[in-house]
């Protein structure tokens, strides 16, 4: 886990605030509409993630302003031996073809702040 502190907003004395980017790789179900208005549910891997967004590779195209639901499965440290996922949502900020997998689109997701933490799908 490598963690980055990427610049954040402009707090009100002018100073920038530091968010904190994590680089994890836990699998992860990702659900929501298609850019055809579809219902999708697709297995995906967690390539990023800070307080505000998250990012992953996902092959179903989705729309800008999309709301999708992350289960990302915790690691059995974290989660004390316990099959426990992290349930947040958010929605799509940008998504960009990936230059070696034309099949496949980095998303970056703006997510909400509230999450569930619990056994299995919420």
């Amino acid at each position: 886990m490598n963690a980055r502190n990427p610049r954040g907003a402009e707090q009100p004395d002018g100073s920038q605030a530091t968010v904190k980017e994590f680089s994890l790789t836990l699998p992860m179900i990702v659900s929501g509409l298609d850019a055809r208005g579809q219902e999708f549910r697709e297995n995906s891997v967690l390539s990023t993630i800070s307080s505000e967004q998250a990012s992953f590779l996902l092959r179903t195209r989705v729309e800008r302003k999309a709301v999708l639901k992350l289960v990302i499965s915790l690691p059995p440290k974290l989660a004390d031996g316990q099959p426990l996922a992290l349930v947040i949502k958010g929605r799509v900020k940008t998504c960009q073809q990936v230059p070696d997998e034309p099949e496949a689109r980095r998303v970056i997701l703006e997510l909400d702040s509230r999450y569930f933490i619990g056994a299995g799908e919420a």
